[in-house]
């Protein structure tokens, strides 16, 4: 693959044809449902990178990949903490009554399936948060609450819209609002008071 222009779903069909599988076979030894395998083939889905790498292990190959994010502008950081804040309220209710909570969200990917029928890159992040509910309540914390690239843009597309009342989402974002304001005028604070220093 090194050097390839190729797309995911190109490099996964060349290889599963290479094998001579056909995709319900391919689908089976890579842990997937054929339908979803047929969705990356056919460039209507686009795979995470870890759903990536768990198809090509499964066909015997590995994906090798060199990634440097480029940097953030403090606005895109506070918008991401504020949907980690709010994630951390929906876990709560996750705790609390878990049927409920992914009942709800199994209803909004079949709903937005629908709306976004158009929108591949929509349609894979619902693939994933299928794949991540059926997982179980460990696997949706750990997508809600966790670090890294991938959790982040998950949880741009979250399916547990709903799952907080107005006065919950308030108080989240109330909290947050307050922490943020409390961690930034810290930090302005030190920065000013270090800046007199040098000028001592």
């Amino acid at each position: 693959m090194r050097g390839s222009r190729s797309t995911a779903g190109e490099v996964v069909r060349a290889r599963r044809e290479r094998l001579g599988l056909s995709q319900r076979a391919a689908a089976r030894s890579c842990g997937i449902p054929q339908s979803m395998l047929s969705r990356i083939e056919s460039g209507e889905t686009q795979p995470s990178i870890e759903t990536l790498q768990r198809v090509l292990r499964g066909l015997g190959a590995d994906l090798h990949l060199e990634a440097r994010p480029p940097a953030e502008a403090p606005e895109g950081r506070r918008e991401k903490q504020r949907s980690l804040w709010l994630n951390r309220a929906v876990v709560g209710e996750l705790t609390r009554d878990p049927d409920r909570v992914m009942a709800i969200a199994r209803d909004n990917i079949a709903r937005w399936r629908g709306v976004h029928a158009h929108r591949p890159g929509i349609l894979a992040a619902l693939d994933q948060w299928e794949e991540i509910i059926g997982a179980g309540v460990e696997a949706i914390v750990a997508v809600l609450t966790g670090p890294g690239e991938a959790a982040e843009d998950l949880r741009q597309n979250t399916p547990f819209a709903g799952v907080l009342t107005q006065e919950q989402r308030d108080q989240a974002l109330g909290s947050f609002r307050t922490e943020w304001a409390r961690h930034h005028d810290h930090q302005r604070t030190a920065s000013a008071g270090h800046v007199v220093g040098l000028g001592l």
